[in-house]
């Protein structure tokens, strides 16, 4: 074939071809060439400057494609420089003439690539015939347990093999000691004889596309014998001699690292007892229950991530993996890479196929932290995506289809953000199906005890810390004072700085340094007041206090205490009610 935009160009070319005796196909651009092209070409020769797309991309589609790009490519084009024969190798291209032709070198390098081009095709024919003699002895070395079992013996990756009914028809000795069970406790049984209802119904979702010819990667946090387990698992079908699928082929290999979201979430809302929080933890117990998208607003800081993994791990994927992105920290070229994937070749430094967020998710959650940050061009391909849960990733060409569960969650106000024509409206539409505001600590600060409590035991614990050391009375009512403008991260920063200086003793007033208000809130403490208190106490005393010396200094005017207080009147009035605070 004889690709080029000037007819006589294509003309005196084609001449040459037949004048050596062949037969020659013409193309007047690369689209045209790309259509005609099929695997019964023995040679292309290919303008670079061209209309549409130029002969570099002509090449590398060429080479992208399985049944073509075998095919030797000459590039024949005025430019002679070494920067555009640099860049047509690096595209592909076996061979580069300059315009003007000269006739001996043409048949020169003309002859010497269609003999390299028979020689490729029987090396060709005999891996083709070397495959297929392959696949029979695979074909017959998996239906004998004895061949099997020598091959797997030794393999310190589980493997495993079940039926198109998903039982278990074998599996090698690292299976077996992995679980430590005997080959008859597996051995005919299905997921949930062996593991139970909530991780068949995992493996199961996965498994039904498997057989379907899918091959799927995950990666599965399993309880078994009451000990978690992190794993990673390939799986991938068996085919019989007519290329049908008979069953499932599994690797299983134990994980060693796991780039999850690991920030600890509550096991349940029963600690916090400040309405915002319970009714915030209500509605996401009810978003668990389903698999539907749910859309986490709130302010930076006040715990939406941390809801997140509260809503996964009370949901039916808690088995899965949990993945978290911050979309305002990914550079935006690398965006869509990160979270779809990309094929070896695809851009500058893809040296191989990476999975994205998307694919490691597989039978799991994702949570798209500070959603509206994406570029309007990947809010894009995300809203195709929410349509099928199937993408392509970047550079490549096949669809992609995924089982995951979707949390976004933001900081902005998105309504504002469609408004302002910097986030896509149906995107937005898409996303708001289910949202739930996470409250701000100073909305929130009956759950500082509380609070205070997990972080401190968390942080000890992450600090190595022989015990959780005790905060005082006054430092206690201290933190429930102040307004936290940081909400619940600054909470974390304080408290973290605090162990840090108070040197395993009691946490005083002394240790909670980088406050913001702490002048403010110190004038409403009281250094007098005995320690020897339930927290629930404290809390209840605290909030006297301070409702009690708003009210004095805004001379009763419960409005203006209540704006004093940064709440509304109604929750004044709620909390005097709650504590019989009878002011005239």
């Amino acid at each position: 074939m004889v690709v080029d935009d000037e007819e006589q160009n294509l003309r005196l070319l084609k001449a040459f071809l037949e004048a050596l005796g062949h037969e020659a196909e013409t193309a007047g651009n690369g689209f045209d060439a790309l259509r005609k092209l099929n695997s019964g070409f023995d040679l292309v020769l290919l303008d670079i400057v061209m209309p549409g797309i130029d002969g570099l991309e002509v090449v590398r589609r060429i080479r992208d494609d399985p049944e073509v790009s075998d095919i030797p490519i000459i590039m024949v084009t005025v430019l002679g420089d070494r920067e555009t024969r640099l860049a047509a190798v690096e595209a592909g291209a076996n061979d580069f003439i300059t315009k003007p032709i000269d006739k001996l070198e043409f048949r020169v390098r003309v002859e010497s690539l269609l003999k390299m081009k028979e020689a490729q095709d029987e090396i060709k024919r005999h891996r083709a015939e070397l495959e297929e003699t392959v696949e029979k002895r695979t074909a017959a070395l998996l239906e004998s347990e004895k061949r099997f079992r020598k091959l797997v013996e030794t393999a310190r990756d589980g493997i495993f093999i079940k039926d198109n009914k998903l039982r278990y028809t074998d599996v090698n000795t690292a299976i077996l000691r992995f679980l430590d069970i005997q080959l008859s406790d597996i051995i005919g049984k299905t997921d949930k004889d062996v593991f139970g209802n909530d991780i068949a119904v995992q493996a199961q979702n996965v498994e039904y596309r498997v057989l379907q010819g899918q091959t799927i990667e995950t990666q599965e946090r399993l309880i078994y014998k009451s000990q978690p387990i992190s794993v990673d698992c390939i799986r991938f079908p068996i085919r019989g001699s007519s290329n049908e699928i008979t069953g499932i082929c599994g690797i299983v290999r134990e994980m060693v690292y796991r780039p999850l979201m690991t920030s600890d979430a509550p096991s349940s809302g029963d600690d916090y007892i400040s309405p915002a929080m319970r009714s915030t933890l209500s509605k996401a117990r009810l978003a668990a229950e389903t698999n539907s998208i749910i859309l986490l607003t709130g302010e930076s800081g006040s715990g939406k991530d941390h809801l997140a993994r509260y809503i996964h791990d009370q949901s039916s994927r808690c088995h899965g993996p949990l993945f978290a992105v911050n979309c305002a920290a990914i550079p935006s070229e690398l965006a869509e890479s990160e979270l779809f994937g990309h094929e070896a070749g695809a851009f500058t430094g893809a040296v191989r196929r990476k999975r994205g967020l998307m694919e490691l998710a597989e039978g799991g959650t994702l949570l798209l932290n500070e959603i509206g940050e994406l570029s309007h061009v990947l809010q894009g391909k995300l809203l195709t995506f929410l349509d099928t849960f199937s993408f392509t990733r970047v550079g490549g060409e096949k669809k992609v289809t995924v089982n995951i569960r979707l949390l976004a969650a933001t900081s902005k106000d998105l309504r504002s953000e469609v408004t302002e024509a910097r986030f896509r409206k149906d995107l937005y539409y898409r996303l708001d199906v289910f949202p739930i505001h996470v409250p701000t600590l100073r909305e929130r600060n009956e759950d500082i005890p509380v609070l205070v409590k997990e972080i401190l035991s968390r942080l000890s614990a992450s600090m190595v810390l022989r015990e959780t050391p005790s905060v005082s009375f006054d430092a206690l009512r201290l933190l429930c004072l102040y307004s936290w403008p940081g909400n619940v991260r600054e909470l974390i920063n304080v408290l973290e700085r605090s162990l840090i200086l108070c040197r395993g003793e009691t946490i005083g007033v002394q240790h909670l340094v980088g406050m913001g208000e702490t002048e403010k809130a110190d004038s409403l403490v009281d250094p007098c007041k005995p320690l020897n208190r339930s927290l629930h106490d404290i809390l209840g005393e605290t909030e006297r206090t301070l409702i009690e010396e708003a009210l004095r200094r805004s001379g009763g005017n419960k409005a203006e205490a209540a704006r004093y207080l940064r709440i509304s009147p109604f929750a004044l009035a709620r909390h005097m009610t709650k504590l019989e605070i009878i002011w005239r």
